[in-house]
């Protein structure tokens, strides 16, 4: 395979995305922003991305599940109102792409690719025992994608073999991130079933044996009200694990799924990947 382009850390790497037939192909010159805007406004489940080009320039825009994730261009992360103003007069091309892609491509934006040190498929190993998150590229000049989430593929394609690239998600496991995601998990999944607190302690109950951290008696994880609490010295990876299993748990019994949830700003979040939120979509 023919190493992605560009090499170099300043300029930021335009990672393909696999998308089905673009939506529409237009210029803002004969239809605004604000048009494009409104019909964007009327896909209330739209995951997709908006590629804009003015004067040899390109941006991108991403949204997931109708909630706008943001924007960038070759330098640097924009605002939507920033976007608009940067690429006024632009050539625009709006797709749809698979919720997990578009996430986790939002999440790579300012990655640029590194070759992994086996080839595929023997990588597949080296991945999966990482938890790697973020995309990989493989094939004739990094034609071929696929998107993971903790160490394994949730969208695209796998190569069939040759030297492959990655481009990392960032990890920001820190405790109080951790805790503060999975309370506002708690707190959205509240909103559609009213008992989720008293499932939660009675499936950490359960679980405790295998995540000792969940031990009630032990108060080192607990619930107050909604906000999920936990002694400041605890192992950080334990955390995680016991936190992904009492959820995951929880979410069965509850009967609910997480792609249910109005989460698309926690998806844009390095602590979606980090937490192992992936796992349960």
């Amino acid at each position: 395979m023919t190493q992605p382009t560009p090499p170099t850390r300043s300029a930021r790497f335009w990672l393909p995305l696999p998308s089905r037939q673009p939506l529409y192909l237009l210029s803002t010159d004969h239809y605004p922003w604000s048009e494009v805007c409104a019909d964007i406004e009327q896909r209330p489940l739209l995951s997709a991305v908006l590629e804009a080009r003015q004067d040899g320039r390109q941006g991108r825009m991403m949204w997931n599940a109708g909630a706008a994730l943001g924007g960038f261009d070759q330098a640097r992360d924009l605002s939507v109102s920033e976007f608009m103003l940067a690429f006024s007069h632009a050539t625009v091309q709006l797709s749809l792409v698979e919720p997990s892609a578009v996430i986790t491509a939002w999440q790579c934006r300012s990655a640029q690719p590194e070759a992994l040190s086996e080839a595929w498929p023997a990588a597949q190993a080296q991945l999966a025992d990482s938890g790697f998150s973020g995309a990989l590229l493989g094939g004739e000049r990094g034609s071929v994608i696929s998107f993971w989430q903790s160490g394994r593929p949730v969208a695209g394609s796998l190569p069939v073999g040759g030297v492959v690239y990655k481009l990392s998600a960032p990890q920001q496991l820190r405790g109080p991130e951790l805790i503060q995601f999975w309370s506002q998990v708690l707190a959205m999944t509240a909103a559609q079933s009213s008992n989720v607190a008293d499932v939660w302690r009675s499936s950490a109950a359960e679980l405790a044996d295998r995540h000792p951290v969940l031990d009630p008696f032990a108060r080192e994880v607990w619930l107050d009200q909604l906000s999920v609490q936990a002694l400041p010295d605890l192992n950080v990876a334990e955390l995680r694990d016991a936190l992904l299993a009492v959820f995951s748990a929880t979410l069965r019994r509850v009967r609910l799924r997480l792609r249910a949830l109005p989460l698309a700003e926690l998806q844009a979040s390095p602590m979606w990947s980090a937490s192992g939120a992936g796992e349960l979509v």
